[in-house]
């Protein structure tokens, strides 16, 4: 990654990289494991320089800190730059709403605990906002990761097992010569494959899983619930409960082909999941829900895709501060 800022040209520069190295950091001396090497470390590279220090006080001034660790030496490098710096409000508003926009990894810590967070830097597979990523498994199994997605991959001599721990993937499974089983956990259950082709889309509060060849059967993970689901069928379900299983069209699941397919779906949905593949901050009125949007759009050209509908219906994207648009209806 090039050293380059996306903020502002002034004294409270700080580079996206610093940015993420102070996010992994936090994460890392949260974990219960954390060894006096690495904290020594962390020491090291706070002084090397003052962007590191400036990336760090920002996170502080989102309600994170470190100071509940008794570790001698990591408050004695806490102190150093509490020392160093005349005021804690060492960032303008415009500079936090860049940090805000790294990525999400800010935000993205002030709700989430340590320990999901270190699993999350620490899987095996991942992809940013808007990044889509296809990986050969040994047994020539495919896994293709949709945007902010992460993923562990467990191959031994009596299992496949793939752990979805964020965000969605499709899967092309082959039979094993070793009849070894194939199995997708997540949060909410686990998903046996029965040599099949399918896709699991992992929500703030539920599960989505839709199979285009095969079969697969899926347990909840608190009430032990299964169901079979066949090809072209879909399922919701969360750690409890198991939804009826629906028929779908599998045309409309086109986003591992880099477009998004819709077919009269209400604007303000299609603006979300539009929505997930760019780190703006998209905000609409209610009133633009009574839009339907039918097509194929292409997910890399976000912008475009946005100028399209401003031009094809009678709404206007206004862009308010830095990485946040807004949505409303023309006026007459």
């Amino acid at each position: 990654m090039q050293n380059k800022s996306i903020l502002p040209e002034n004294s409270t520069q700080i580079p996206v990289e610093v940015s993420q190295q102070a996010t992994e950091w936090y994460v890392r001396l949260q974990a219960d494991d954390v060894t006096e090497q690495e904290i020594t470390e962390f020491q090291t590279w706070l002084q090397t320089s003052q962007q590191h220090q400036k990336a760090w006080k920002c996170l502080e001034q989102f309600g994170l800190s470190l100071d509940s660790l008794k570790h001698p030496l990591l408050k004695q490098a806490l102190l150093s730059i509490d020392q160093k710096a005349p005021s804690r409000n060492l960032f303008p508003t415009k500079s936090i709403a860049y940090m805000i926009m790294l990525g999400g990894s800010i935000v993205t810590i002030i709700a989430m605990q340590p320990q999901q967070l270190w699993q999350q830097w620490q899987a095996d597979y991942k992809t940013q906002i808007g990044e889509q990523k296809s990986i050969q498994l040994a047994d020539g199994s495919q896994i293709i990761l949709n945007t902010d997605t992460v993923v562990n991959v467990n191959y031994n001599h009596k299992q496949r097992q793939i752990e979805l721990i964020k965000g969605e993937i499709h899967l092309e499974v082959v039979k094993d010569p070793q009849h070894r089983p194939f199995s997708v956990s997540n949060r909410d259950g686990l998903i046996q494959d029965i040599g099949t082709t399918f896709n699991i889309r992992q929500y703030d509060k539920h599960t989505v899983l839709t199979v285009s060849e095969g079969e697969v059967l899926v347990t909840a993970t608190k009430s032990q619930n299964k169901a079979h689901v066949h090809a072209e069928q879909q399922v919701l379900f969360n750690q409890y409960q198991i939804q009826n299983i629906k028929a779908i069209d599998l045309k409309y699941s086109t986003w591992k082909n880099g477009m998004l397919s819709v077919y009269k779906m209400p604007l303000n949905e299609f603006l979300t999941e539009l929505n997930r593949y760019s780190r703006d901050q998209l905000s609409y009125d209610k009133s633009v829900s009574k839009f339907e949007v039918s097509g194929v759009f292409p997910l890399k050209e976000y912008q475009k895709v946005l100028d399209s509908l401003e031009q094809q219906l009678p709404i206007k994207v206004e862009s308010q501060f830095y990485f946040w648009k807004k949505i409303t209806l023309k006026e007459k």
